[in-house]
């Protein structure tokens, strides 16, 4: 299955230098730069959905865009607009909020893939507390959340076990290889109350004196605080879903010989060595070692006894004479 990267590099090719670089920032990479999300609204919207898709930036300021204009698009219809716009843009994540009287307080979400709509998520807005209704501190920008997942729904139906992997990929878009648990600070918790309720709460971390060696952590509520019911879905089908999911040869980590991980991530490996003679191999002796000193007191000793040996026969001949 080709890209439509590279139907277009077939069908119109390059004639200029910077136009192939336009094209090559634009092929799919190996490793993926951090996902960009993309915020709008709909044709007519309400003032609890503006403020809805204001505090949601706010949480992924550090890598979206807002567009505050507003656009007739209808997602489930027709998403090639929507494709269309997300590519200008050059992001793969979108929220999209519209207001009428069929389905008030609309909020979809959604994530592309080479220029299609992989996952769409459409959600009620049911209850909403704003930031500013909180008087606890705010979270620095930047900061990576810890998320939490309530409920036995995310393990019982397949649909829900997609939309757990897409809040994954929505709010944990930079990839980190360790964790500073003094730096843990905010947590992100969604809880499936039922098949079709999802409960959005979000919490800074506080950590305290215990008088022991972990600390005391105490969880205070910060916003954004969403109650989310479900309406409709639509998810890829299983050979684009496939597609998506390929990991390229040049990605892939070769498995190492005798080597395994264990639950915890650590290395256990089994070292063979062949069987060493002791006896044969070199070693190197200082010349103030004392087993050559030893070796020249037992000498020394030998050569006294042999003098006293020959003075002995001089005088026996001696007086015999």
């Amino acid at each position: 299955m080709t890209t439509t990267t590279e139907v277009a590099k077939k069908v119109n090719p390059p004639k200029t230098r910077k136009g192939k670089k336009i094209v090559e920032s634009k092929e799919p990479l190996i490793i993926e730069n951090d996902k960009k999300t993309v915020i709008m609204k709909g044709a007519s919207t309400s003032g609890v959905l503006n403020d809805v898709l204001s505090d949601l930036f706010k949480i992924r300021r550090h890598n979206g865009v807002m567009l505050n204009q507003n656009n007739a698009i209808l997602p489930f219809e027709d998403s090639a607009p929507l494709c269309e716009l997300l590519k200008k843009k050059d992001a793969s994540l979108f929220v999209f909020g519209s207001h009428n009287k069929k389905r008030p307080h609309n909020l979809v979400f959604g994530r592309t893939f080479d220029g299609q709509v992989l996952d769409m998520i459409e959600f009620g807005v049911t209850s909403f507390k704003k930031l500013s209704q909180f008087k606890s501190t705010k979270v620095p920008l930047g900061a990576k959340p810890c998320l939490i997942f309530n409920g036995d729904v995310f393990e019982k139906f397949p649909d829900w076990g997609i939309i757990q992997n897409f809040f994954c990929d929505f709010f944990c878009t930079t990839k980190t290889s360790s964790i500073n648990l003094q730096g843990l600070e905010y947590v992100i918790s969604l809880s499936a109350v039922e098949p079709d309720l999802l409960l959005l709460r979000s919490y800074e971390v506080n950590m305290k004196k215990s008088g022991m060696d972990s600390p005391y952590v105490e969880l205070v509520e910060i916003g954004v605080s969403l109650d989310l019911k479900l309406r409709r879905t639509h998810f890829a089908p299983p050979d684009l879903r496939k597609q998506s999911l390929k990991i390229p040869k040049a990605a892939k980590i070769g498995k190492t010989k005798n080597i395994t991980h264990d639950m915890a991530g650590s290395k256990l490996a089994t070292v063979h060595m062949t069987k060493q003679n002791i006896a044969e191999m070199p070693q190197s002796k200082m010349k103030g070692s004392k087993s050559k000193r030893k070796e020249g007191d037992e000498n020394g000793k030998v050569k006294k006894a042999k003098v006293d040996e020959s003075n002995l026969d001089t005088e026996n001949d001696m007086d015999t004479s």
